[in-house]
């Protein structure tokens, strides 16, 4: 039997020395695999994170909420400043954009600007200011047209408007050598009054001087102005809330981001204070051990024990009770034991009928 099991026996002995040899290899392989410079960085900072998780696993619940506070907070900062950059970008303010005329091209020189500065809902005076040299020709021009047309960059018009204008020689006041430059003259045609444009982007076209074209008259040249500089001008009308907001831009925007921070802190702070409240452990009434407990006294507990067999006593009604002769209240145990006897003598004596119910009634 034995020398039957050998050949067995030796078999197994070889498949668990391969499979030792197997996993040697493998752990052998996988050593040195870790080595290597990609692996084992890698390696490392995977057994430190675990290593931290298993650290800080215990106070997962409170660092969770932390981590998620923390991380929101700056991004609700960001979001209140950007919330407040857009009031600030949003209002409407005053424009002015400087024009240049083109000369030759056309009856009558004109100039073509782009307005990307207008709020589409906000209303404004919308006038020409025109520097113009004070020379005989632009005297004797007299009446001229000062035309303004609005259109949408689809080529849409929004308004056309016309006012007629003259260019008179300055007053001799020394005066005017403070806000004016020598020689030149300064034209202000208000063209429209509280006007909303209702789009944010406009195409202005401004034509200066007389149509008829009546160039042969005098030199040449006394039918179109002369212009040594101009521009566009909208002045924003105060009106309601919007011109409350027109008035103090930067006050407005401090107070939208300040009311969009507060907003969205309430809100994180109302999403996060129920997991934090969940596990928070609840507060359990502490135990006071033997030596915290206060001692009585036992003259206090006297009193109060009388009074409860006071109390208990006539809460009890009243009946008859037997007393058993002697001294004291309490009966002795040979007296409770004679009075048992007596009572089992007289019940078997009634039961066999040598004493009568009477004189049972009586002894008891």
């Amino acid at each position: 039997m034995s020398a039957s099991m050998d050949p067995l026996a030796k078999v197994d002995m070889d498949q668990e020395e391969q499979e030792q040899l197997r996993e040697k290899v493998a752990e052998d392989t996988r050593g040195i695999l870790n080595y290597f410079w990609p692996f084992h960085p890698m390696q490392l900072a995977i057994d430190l994170l675990w290593a931290l998780g298993r650290l800080f696993r215990p106070l997962a619940p409170h660092l969770i909420p932390l981590a998620v506070f923390s991380a929101a907070l700056p991004l609700i900062a960001f979001l209140s400043v950007g919330s407040g950059y857009m009031v600030w970008k949003s209002v409407a303010v005053s424009w002015e954009t400087e024009l240049y005329l083109q000369y030759g091209e056309s009856a009558s020189p004109y100039a073509e600007v782009m307005l990307t500065e207008l709020g589409p809902q906000q209303p404004y005076d919308i006038s020409l200011h025109l520097v113009v040299p004070a020379n005989e020709a632009n005297f004797r021009l007299g009446n001229f047209m000062a035309s303004l047309s609005l259109m949408t960059p689809s080529n849409g018009t929004i308004v056309d408007a016309r006012k007629p204008a003259i260019v008179l020689p300055p007053y001799a006041s020394p005066w005017t050598y403070l806000y004016n430059r020598p020689g030149t003259i300064d034209l202000n045609l208000q063209m429209l009054s509280d006007f909303v444009v209702g789009t944010s982007r406009a195409l202005a076209r401004i034509e200066l001087g007389r149509r008829d074209q009546w160039r042969t008259l005098g030199e040449g040249h006394g039918r179109e102005l002369a212009v040594l500089s101009g521009t566009i001008r909208g002045i924003v009308k105060h009106h309601g809330v919007r011109g409350l907001i027109a008035r103090f831009p930067l006050i407005f925007s401090l107070v939208a981001a300040c009311v969009f921070f507060f907003i969205l802190f309430i809100g994180l702070v109302a999403c996060l204070m129920p997991i934090v409240e969940w596990h928070f452990p609840p507060d359990e009434p502490r135990q006071m051990e033997p030596e915290d407990k206060p001692r009585r006294r036992k003259r206090s507990r006297r009193p109060e024990r009388i009074e409860k067999e006071r109390s208990t006593s006539e809460s009890r009604p009243k009946t008859p009770v037997r007393r058993s002769g002697g001294s004291g209240s309490r009966s002795r145990p040979s007296v409770r034991v004679h009075a048992t006897l007596f009572d089992l003598e007289l019940t078997r004596a009634y039961r066999a009928g040598r004493i009568r119910t009477s004189r049972v009634r009586m002894l008891i």
